[in-house]
């Protein structure tokens, strides 16, 4: 069968989609209306156009029209007339009700896309997808809006591009070649992604993913409930934010031995997480009743994953999780400040970081009523003396038969082992500080020198319901131990999770303010702790670029490569101690060099790297240093 395209000419247009339509007309009025979605697959769509179907009408099948918008003039989907939102049946179709491919400027709104077939092995189904595919290709400009996605089921694993991940309620991403070059960059990208106010029920696997898009990425206001997966996933994005979203019941199908198709696909999941990305924020999210099947060792409400840094999780709300947070390793920076967690279970923060990722968990509160809540630690490796983060200013609060516990874990889900029988061997200060214990912990408190053990005197605690409105028994009751009894956090916010400023010089422990009741904030030294924080905090992810890569070239030259560049401010010098350099001095100084981010040192021909060389950098900014020993084992 041949396709030819119509390309629509000329000025935008608005075209009409309607049962009673008729394919062979124009499709410029209502009276004209075009009929089936084969037509409208048909047409190359132009800058400003618009697909306008008919509420309360549904079609069967599938839609992928042709053809970009541009800036300013976007393609734009969406209904006509009174009623319920058109209907995109794709009945037992793999693949997407509605999708885009390597396409540009297009506004996706009002729209239902449905299926109602049963699962069947192999086929994956979606319901809206933005794909950019192949190489040099640059998508700008997605939006997805008010739309309800349900019922819908696809294949929970596999690695098709329909299934696993991909089998998803509303997803961009950068389709990759699992052949290509992986050495080669990524020349293909997406940016401008807003998926906002949509509605996704009863899914197989994942509410909605963006993956690839990395600048102006906002994922707010949408509404989930009953997926098999991850409710929402973001990995890429630099300064994205996902914001006021609701998600009920994800989680409930993934890490299920006995669904087919489980031999290839990845088990864990959680609510709301991000990857890959440099200053997201979370904030303003509702996180209610995740599910926990057997190989899933997930099911957290909240996640700082591989690659985050410097990202924020921020007035959020979890309630009957299994788990409020996951700090995954390589990680750097990551701030968890003023959310509340009610009767969350199972792993309440699981800490897969160490304390030299500077991740930082401070004015949160925790409560729970029932069962054990762990502080997780979880690694395979022996030595414990470093995992975790820092914890700071919040507030535990167990009652009933609810109790804490730190325990460190060990293995996969299916052979875990857990051993609550030591405390976290951190240096003082380091781990807990200054929070406030109210309740049992199973196995004693943990080591906190500025530790306050008080009942808080909440307003009325364990009465959150529905929404962040619910949430006022959570504020301090005048005369509360924990008022004025904070410590100053550097960078911190200026406001707690009930919109009051904090900005007094004496901050209160939990996520609640109280107004007017502290002294005047010092600003100048408080400007100063500031900006020794920023200078820390930059001098210790410049450290942990060194090295990336260590090469000897046949020229004897040897090439240290760093993961990402020397920032401007920071100078130092590089040292390769090695008595073997002649031909050239054994240093470079950091802030004369050009190439911040590739260091070549000049060997005498014949030489080699000797048992005990080191490379010693040291890095200066502002007056701060830090100074340390690389050993070098191999030059490659």
């Amino acid at each position: 069968m041949v396709l030819y395209l119509t390309s629509a000419n000329g000025q935008s247009k608005t075209y009409f989609v309607s049962p009673s339509g008729d394919d062979g007309k124009s499709g410029l009025s209502i009276k004209e209306a075009w009929r089936t979605l084969d037509k409208v697959n048909q047409v190359l769509f132009q800058p400003g156009d618009q697909i306008l179907f008919e509420s309360d009408a549904t079609w069967f099948g599938q839609m992928k029209p042709q053809g970009s918008g541009s800036e300013n003039k976007p393609v734009i989907i969406s209904s006509f007339g009174d009623g319920n939102r058109p209907v995109i049946n794709i009945g037992r179709a793999e693949g997407a009700g509605i999708r885009l491919t390597n396409q540009s400027w297009w506004e996706i709104s009002n729209m239902e896309i449905t299926s109602g077939a049963p699962p069947e092995l192999g086929i994956g189904r979606q319901g809206i997808v933005a794909v950019a595919k192949g190489e040099d290709q640059h998508v700008k400009h997605i939006v997805v809006r008010n739309c309800y996605v349900h019922d819908i089921w696809g294949q929970m694993g596999g690695n098709t591009e329909f299934t696993g991940y991909y089998s998803c309620g509303i997803l961009v991403n950068i389709q990759r070649d699992r052949n290509r070059d992986r050495s080669r960059p990524m020349t293909t990208k997406i940016d401008d992604v807003l998926i906002e106010n949509n509605r996704i029920e009863r899914f197989d696997k994942c509410g909605i993913i963006s993956w690839g898009p990395v600048n102006n990425v906002i994922v707010r206001g949408n509404v989930m409930d009953n997926l098999g997966g991850d409710g929402i996933f973001v990995n890429g994005p630099y300064r994205g934010i996902i914001e006021h979203n609701i998600v009920r019941r994800s989680c409930m199908r993934s890490g299920n031995l006995d669904l087919p198709g489980g031999k290839d696909w990845w088990p864990h999941t959680a609510a709301i997480w991000i990857q890959n990305t440099i200053e997201t924020v979370m904030q303003f999210n509702q996180v209610y009743d995740t599910g926990r099947e057997k190989t899933n060792g997930d099911g957290n409400a909240y996640d700082f994953d591989f690659n985050c840094k410097n990202c924020i999780c921020q007035y959020n709300y979890s309630k009957n999780n299994h788990g409020f947070l996951l700090i995954m390793n390589q990680t750097f920076g990551n701030v968890a400040r003023y959310n509340i967690s009610e009767n969350d279970k199972t792993h309440l923060i699981q800490f897969q970081c160490d304390t030299t990722d500077k991740n930082l968990v401070h004015n949160n509160i925790f409560y729970v009523d029932y069962g054990t809540a762990d502080l997780d630690y979880h690694s395979g490796a022996a030595d414990k003396s470093k995992l975790g983060a820092r914890l700071v200013n919040n507030i535990f609060y167990a009652t009933g038969q609810g109790r804490f516990r730190t325990v460190y874990t060990q293995g996969n889900m299916l052979v875990r082992q857990f051993n609550d029988t030591i405390l976290p061997p951190h240096k003082s200060k380091t781990q807990f500080y200054n929070n406030c214990y109210f309740g049992p912990w199973k196995n004693g408190l943990p080591d906190d020198p500025g530790k306050l053990v008080a009942d808080p005197m909440f307003a009325a605690p364990g009465t959150g319901g529905e929404g962040l409105s619910s949430l006022s028994g959570y504020k301090l009751k005048p005369g509360s131990p924990c008022i004025n009894t904070g410590i100053f956090i550097p960078l911190n916010s200026r406001r707690d999770f009930y919109g009051n400023p904090v900005i007094d010089g004496s901050v209160d422990i939990g996520a609640f303010e109280q107004l007017g009741s502290g002294v005047f904030a010092d600003s100048k030294r408080e400007e100063e702790l500031n900006r020794t924080a920023s200078v820390i905090s930059e001098l210790a992810w410049t450290k942990r670029s060194f090295p990336a890569t260590l090469r000897k070239a046949a020229d004897g030259s040897v090439m240290i490569s760093l993961r990402e560049p020397v920032a401007n401010n920071i100078t130092g010098t590089v040292t390769w101690a090695n008595n073997e350099i002649k031909a050239r001095p054994a240093y470079i100084q950091i802030g004369k060099t050009q190439d911040r981010k590739t260091f070549k040192f000049t060997l005498p021909a014949g030489s080699v790297i000797r048992e005990g060389a080191v490379l010693h950098v040291l890095l200066e900014e502002q007056g701060f240093k830090e100074e340390w020993d690389i050993p070098v084992t191999e030059a490659r």
